[in-house]
């Protein structure tokens, strides 16, 4: 080790470019430091990310982070902390013996920060204050967004590393910004003598770039003598720079300006040769670390290097100095031979902050796995199969990264999606999911004691009257836990076929029921008529204490809070206005419900909270389940493949309901949209066009070796797959999440925005129309039947009825003629306008199995309104590709809505029509079969038509 002993004689540092962990347990960094002179050492997630992969050193502290609920950024912070500080205090004894000048552990700020001066500024502040040692550098690369930022941390009193130097201009700049940063200090009297800093000029990566550009000049066999030649210039670009940055180095530390810093106690920023291992093997291994030696400076060096000068280096004593002329010459003569060095160093400061990103994202991966080896008990797991797919859907990841996409997602910035004002506008006001996880995690004492307090008054029932996304999460929740013992019953109500209400009524003691009354906007027709109808029934029972047995959750200020406040309910839970209605089940919509049939709403919001964190946004879009979910659904939604089927295990069947709506309402719009198909049992791949994508829920509490055999045929087949795990129910808590953040994904990459529902309001619209209507005639115009036989009638529109002319005489023909309209990329869609019972499903069921394995076409199967709130958008504003067979029948009775002119059958039937009227005002195939008053029968006259 003599020639590195004997740099320090020669007013040159050695530093360490490589610090781990088992080098610190070991002994060998202090060996080093103790024996071998090493002055410093430098860290990058490189190097961390080999020392985190490669042994099982951080295994114990990962652990103990992820058990504290840890994110990945959180935990990559702690572990690299550890480290430096322990370094530190290994180098301490250098620091103080060269009166602060050596003995440094460098740490830099994320590399995403290098055009980003408020985040550098703020993480260098942070990273330097946990590390809480004098001799810690923060590292901050010399970009233009970078100077003011460095200027401002070492007026601060931040030591600084700065990095990503190539240029002598980019010195110069930051040279000039650490002498106004002490001359601000010396301003307001405050002390400069401890603040150091280091200007780290990268060197082989000069040379790489400009040799393969010299390369590309060199004509073999010319000897016509001109000069300069090419590949006389070859490997000497490097050098030259670092020995002109010295030259710049000493005039700018020099003269009275910077004397009088000297006498206040200030030290020059000294530069720091980096980059210095021997990328062409043609090279001496040493040349870095030879040609610049000099008083002031610091070589820091990898092993392989620190290793080759120890064996055979030679010190050539202020070589940084020598042929300083012949240095401005090669300058000279590479602009001369065709070879720009401004553009060289630009395009090494945009390639060099690349390659710190990429090892920062390696590391983050490599993280995310470690954490996942802990975590998976808690949230499950996601393993996705592309199929002919995988090549484009990685190429969209790596895109995704580039746009920093999940950085900007956690950000909230709505450019992600659209630019356009009115768009930018409503998205700022949609993401509030992103941070629900987290507010109500806080408020889970409040929700346990107000469940514990309708428990205690021995309500029996709990009745939600709500649509879309108010009632989806709550149905799920009735099916998949039912109610802890001595908590209420939920019920869900969001039929308003009056056999549904009455279906209610039969189940409830009235004065044991609490209803929640759920509208986002307070203004909802379908809750608000449900609401009128059993506050008057219970209020003839209670009197004045009707409103102990209603509960509202809406957002502030909503007619819905006025209506509440007036009338006494029991409370009023105000949601964050800038949550979408079906981006709200961690809010108070879910959670109210969840708590009140007994769940363990904190153990749900607590999983969320670790998949929020697994979807966090420094991961890479490869490892990051949310986003690695929706770039797959998005690019395959662009690839033709549109038909998201969920194949899901019994326990957790129901979650189809909720996310069918986030996926459908989300994405349905401007001509485009995934298609969510839920509850279609699995069949045999011959059944399947190729516009599916595969979901595969499953818990292993089910028996699904069945399925997982029905799974893998479809799988070879060449469809993709994704297969998500979950562990226990509580569980879902960690998927409402996920899945908000992959239709977030799906829709940036399908381009449309996820957070609105253009066409909803047409449906609405025209309820309320033909209600006007009914209120001026006392009945609606159905127009006439094309097709009656059975006592079923078929009704469409004019301009489609052309199509089954010849066929009028035959309802069975007809069916035929109109499903064999749905070739793949269609689908068929059975809407439902009536109560649902099992035995109507089942045959709703049977009808769609039917059609899907003789069209080979996706089918979905929905009940109205309900999925007016939820794949109505996607009906209306997504492709068309549907092939709707809307079914009504004639209510058994009517039951008066109390304030209108107007009861249930008739909203129903309004509903009905108008539905039909958007379909039809939107070119979409579409009919109407009326069944009468005897469902089931009809159904299965159907069913036996179809045939």
């Amino acid at each position: 080790m003599n020639a590195l002993l004997k740099l320090i004689d020669y007013g040159q540092s050695y530093w360490l470019d490589n610090l781990t962990r088992g080098k610190i347990r070991s002994g060998e960094i202090k060996k080093r430091v103790t024996e071998e002179g090493l002055r410093g050492i430098t860290s990058n997630p490189a190097i961390f990310n080999k020392a985190i992969s490669k042994s099982s050193d951080y295994d114990e502290q990962i652990k103990r982070l992820v058990e504290e609920g840890q994110s990945v950024h959180k935990i990559y912070e702690a572990l690299v902390v550890k480290d430096v500080q322990d370094a530190c205090d290994i180098l301490r004894p250098v620091y103080d013996e060269s009166g602060g000048v050596d003995g440094f552990v460098s740490l830099e700020v994320s590399p995403y920060l290098a055009h980003d001066t408020e985040g550098t500024m703020e993480e260098a502040r942070r990273l330097f204050a946990a590390v809480n040692r004098p001799n810690c550098f923060i590292k901050i690369p010399g970009t233009k967004e970078g100077v003011p930022a460095i200027e401002q941390m070492l007026y601060e009193g931040v030591n600084i590393n700065i990095t990503l130097l190539f240029a002598i201009e980019n010195y110069e700049a930051v040279a000039k910004a650490y002498i106004l940063a002490l001359e601000r200090r010396v301003a307001e009297n405050k002390p400069i003598d401890k603040i150091a800093s280091v200007a780290s000029f990268f060197l082989s990566r000069i040379d790489v770039l400009t040799d393969q550009l010299l390369g590309h000049l060199i004509i073999p066999g010319k000897t016509d003598g001109s000069e300069p030649r090419p590949e006389q210039l070859l490997g000497k670009a490097a050098i030259a720079s670092a020995k002109l940055a010295y030259q710049s180095f000493k005039k700018i530390f020099s003269g009275e300006r910077w004397q009088a810093l000297v006498e206040r106690g200030a030290k020059v920023q000294r530069p720091l040769w980096a980059s210095t291992s021997t990328k062409d093997p043609l090279y001496r291994d040493v040349r870095y670390v030879e040609s610049i030696i000099g008083p002031n400076t610091v070589n820091t060096l990898p092993d392989e290097t620190i290793a080759a000068f120890a064996d055979h280096g030679k010190i050539y004593e202020n070589s940084v100095e020598t042929d300083i002329e012949g240095a401005r010459q090669t300058v000279r003569d590479l602009k001369k031979a065709g070879v720009d060095i401004d553009f060289v160093t630009t395009q090494l400061i945009n390639e060099g902050v690349q390659k710190f990103i990429d090892p920062y994202d390696k590391l983050m991966e490599t993280l995310a796995d470690e954490r996942n080896k802990f975590l998976t008990h808690k949230t499950g797991s996601q393993t996705l199969s592309f199929g002919e797919t995988e090549g484009e859907v990685k190429k969209a990841y790596s895109s995704l990264d580039e746009k920093q996409y999940a950085r900007r997602l956690f950000d909230k910035d709505p450019y992600l999606w659209k630019s356009e004002p009115e768009h930018v506008k409503s998205i700022r006001n949609r993401l509030g999911w992103l941070n629900s996880v987290d507010d109500f995690l806080a408020k889970t004492e409040e929700l346990t004691s107000f469940a514990q307090e309708i428990k205690e008054m021995k309500f029996q029932h709990v009745v939600l009257l709500g649509m879309g996304g108010s009632s989806l999460c709550p149905e799920v929740s009735r099916e998949t836990f039912g109610s802890t013992d001595g908590y209420p019953r939920l019920i869900v109500l969001d039929n308003t076929d009056p056999a549904a209400i009455r279906n209610v009524e039969s189940q409830i003691d009235l004065m044991r029921t609490l209803f929640i009354v759920a509208s986002k906007s307070g203004t909802t027709t379908e809750t608000l008529s449900f609401y009128r109808y059993f506050y008057q029934n219970v209020k003839k029972q209670t009197g004045d204490k009707v409103g102990n047995h209603f509960v509202a959750i809406t957002d502030p200020g909503t007619p819905l809070v006025e209506e509440a406040k007036q009338k006494k309910f029991r409370r009023i839970f105000e949601n964050p206005k800038d949550l979408g209605g079906r981006y709200s089940a961690l809010s108070y919509f879910g959670l109210v419900p969840m708590a009140l049939i007994g769940m363990d709403v904190k153990t749900l919001l607590s999983n969320a909270r670790q998949i929020k964190m697994s979807c966090g946004p420094f991961i890479p879009s490869e490892v990051n389940p949310g986003v690695a979910l929706g770039g797959l659904l998005g690019m395959n939604r662009r690839l033709g493949r549109d038909k998201v089927t969920f194949i899901l295990s019994k326990s957790v069947h129901a979650f189809g309901y909720w996310v069918e709506q986030l996926i459908a309402e989300s994405t349905g719009k401007e001509g485009v949209g995934l298609v969510p198909v839920e509850s279609e049992y699995i069949g045999v791949p011959e059944n399947y066009s190729p516009d599916r994508v595969f979901v595969y829920i499953y818990t292993n509490e089910d028996d699904n070796e069945e399925t997982e055999e029905q799974i893998k045929a479809v799988e070879k087949a060449g469809h993709p797959i994704v297969r998500i795990e979950i562990r226990d129910r509580l569980a879902l808590g960690a998927q409402y999440f996920h899945w908000e953040m992959a239709t977030a994904t799906a829709g940036k990459i399908i381009g449309v925005n996820p957070f609105d529902e253009p066409n909803v309001s047409e449906s609405k619209k025209n309820t309320r129309d033909l209600l006007e209507e009914w209120k001026k005639n006392g009945r609606f115009d159905e127009g006439k039947a094309i097709i009656e036989e059975d006592g079923l009638a078929v009704y469409c529109d004019t301009s489609a009825k052309w199509l089954f002319k010849e066929h009028r005489n035959s309802l069975g023909d007809f069916l035929k003629t109109y499903v064999n309209l749905a070739n793949s990329p269609d689908y068929i869609a059975l809407l439902a306008y009536f109560m649902r019972t099992d035995t109507r499903h089942d045959i709703l069921q049977d009808i769609r199995l039917q059609l899907r394995d003789r069209r080979k076409v996706a089918t979905t199967l929905g009940y109205g309104p309900r999925y007016l709130h939820s794949t109505g958008q996607l009906h209306k504003g997504g492709p068309n590709w549907g092939v709707y067979l809307v079914f009504s029948a004639d209510a058994p009775e009517e039951i008066p809505i109390p304030e209108e002119k107007f009861g249930f059958a008739t909203l129903q039937r309004s509903q009905v029509l108008g539905d039909l009227r958007s379909l039809e005002d939107k070119e979409r195939r579409v009919i109407r079969i009326h069944l009468g008053k005897d469902i089931e029968g009809g159904l299965k006259k159907i069913a036996e038509k179809l045939k």
